[in-house]
């Protein structure tokens, strides 16, 4: 007894030397919303889309240039060609272009970027649920580990009481050594149990700092919550109907959508392209304005190529043949998608069922237990036999924290699946 306190008393003595930081579910997600690196990464992708998107909407509006140049002659004489006077002459002038036609390209182009923009946010949403749920799933462990100190405690002190209870009947003759040794063994194997949980906060912190994104001096995590189990579970869901507002879902439709305009636009290939043109200019010569040499002009014009050796019907047949690859993907996707919510959902269920078994059986095991030990001290039962009913018990309470934890992780699994995690802070 006085072995483990002291070395309990190593344990936290030593964890003050360590910078220790206490935390929250909330500030868990807090925290990864504004630390993770794979989400500021993807933010990045979907600024870059947006900014591709916005810089194509450019190519609806005319190109206007201004237009100015500067002659000049040696030798003093006079620029009489164009009916001016003077040695030098200054033209201005304003020149503006713009598409009107062009095969509905860039109204295709327009929608293709703009479903990669719709792709770019969903892909977003992906990276910020997995971060959120990688890290909630980081701190069940942590929850996991700090009750499980809480509950080798227990069963460490049960151990010393039942080793105790052993050694007198040993001295009262009514037990073997065999029987005593092998108490003293437990407690000795609770205590390593102990301390093997205690080492491994450490471990849990360190790797929910890494989920949040943190690199800092902070070395144990601490926290008071509770893995917590909800009183009830959602009802078996329309998994056709569930899937379509998953982000991997959106993501396959968004990018066919994008190749269908794609291919719309390598068509529009085919049709003839309207651009109009329009000119404004004036003339000086030295620092006289030429009221003559001033005017406008506009044009429209329409092109259409009549061959490019075939790099048309070529770069058509791709795009068709792009679209139906991404058509095959998507189906692909919707399948898996669909196997996919079935098993995680079945596997929920599962492990929150269990729970339910394993508090009625840890209840039951405590029963038992009380009832056992009375006989046995008593001598109405065996060593072995109350041994053994005091060796399910302890069983039934780590089963019943595992559960916990499993149930706990089963639900982030669900939730990261349906990428339901809010982007905001």
């Amino acid at each position: 007894m006085r072995k483990t306190f002291i070395m309990l008393a190593f344990f936290f003595v030593a964890s003050s030397y360590v910078s220790a930081e206490k935390i929250t579910m909330e500030m868990v997600r807090s925290q990864t919303l504004q630390n993770n690196p794979s989400i500021a990464a993807a933010k990045y992708e979907l600024n870059m889309a947006k900014q591709t998107y916005r810089s194509f909407l450019s190519s609806f509006l005319p190109d206007v240039n201004f237009l100015a140049s500067l002659s000049e002659r040696d030798g003093g004489f006079t620029i009489v060609s164009d009916g001016g006077k003077g040695n030098k002459r200054y033209d201005y002038g304003l020149n503006a272009k713009i598409s009107l036609f062009s095969g509905f390209s860039d109204y295709n182009k327009m929608k293709s970027l703009s479903a990669k923009v719709k792709a770019a946010e969903e892909s977003y949403r992906r990276a910020v649920c997995d971060a959120v749920c990688d890290a909630y799933s980081a701190y069940v462990n942590l929850m996991y580990t700090y009750e499980s100190i809480d509950l080798y405690k227990k069963i460490h002190q049960r151990k010393i009481e039942s080793r105790d209870l052993v050694n007198l009947r040993y001295h009262s003759g009514n037990i073997d050594l065999g029987s005593l040794k092998r108490s003293e063994a437990d407690v000795k194997m609770t205590e390593y149990n102990l301390e093997k949980t205690q080492r491994a906060v450490e471990t849990a912190s360190q790797i929910l700092l890494t989920a949040i994104g943190r690199n800092d001096e902070v070395t144990i995590l601490e926290t008071d919550e509770k893995i917590n189990v909800d009183k009830e579970i959602i009802s078996k869901p329309d998994f056709d109907n569930l899937i379509s507002k998953i982000p991997e879902f959106l993501i396959g439709k968004y990018t066919l959508d994008s190749f269908k305009a794609l291919n719309w636009t390598q068509k529009g290939q085919w049709l003839p392209k309207v651009d109009f043109n329009g000119n404004i200019s004036h003339r000086r010569f030295d620092k006289q304005w030429d009221p003559e040499n001033k005017g406008w002009d506009a044009s429209l014009s329409l092109i259409y190529p009549l061959f490019v050796g075939g790099k048309r019907y070529f770069e058509t047949k791709t795009a068709s043949t792009q679209e139906k690859k991404a058509a095959e993907s998507f189906r692909s996707t919707k399948n898996s998608l669909k196997a996919d919510s079935v098993r995680l959902y079945t596997n929920w269920v599962d492990r929150y069922k269990i729970i339910e078994v394993g508090e009625f059986y840890e209840n039951s095991c405590k029963l038992q237990t009380d009832i056992a030990k009375r006989k046995y001290i008593n001598g109405l039962i065996t060593y072995e036999d109350w041994y053994s009913i005091e060796e399910s018990y302890m069983k039934s309470q780590t089963d019943m924290l595992l559960y916990k934890q499993k149930e706990a992780d089963a639900k982030i699994a669900w939730m990261k699946f349906l990428g339901e995690v809010s982007l905001k802070e």
